[in-house]
């Protein structure tokens, strides 16, 4: 991972801890997943991460995984944050 890569999540994880720590639900989670391995040339799929932002990606309510945080936006404007 670059060193760009561990800045961008480190940035990311800063202001989903500041925002509380919201949770996308499983849904909002698959329909993110979706997006990301459904054709976009930023997914590498060796790993299952995000080329641009270097978050792992899957479908699982983790603590580790950038979907399921629902404060959080893709960097390519792909999906949004999750306002409740």
């Amino acid at each position: 991972m670059t060193l760009q890569k561990i800045k961008t999540f480190f940035k990311s994880l800063w202001f989903h801890v500041w925002a509380g720590f919201p949770k996308s639900t499983q849904e909002e989670i698959n329909f993110r997943f979706k997006i990301c391995t459904g054709g976009c040339d930023m997914y590498n799929k060796e790993d299952s991460t995000c080329m641009m932002c270097g978050c792992n990606l899957n479908t699982k309510k983790m603590f580790m995984n950038k979907l399921a945080w629902a404060d959080q936006e893709c960097p390519l404007g792909k999906w949004e944050k999750i306002v409740r």
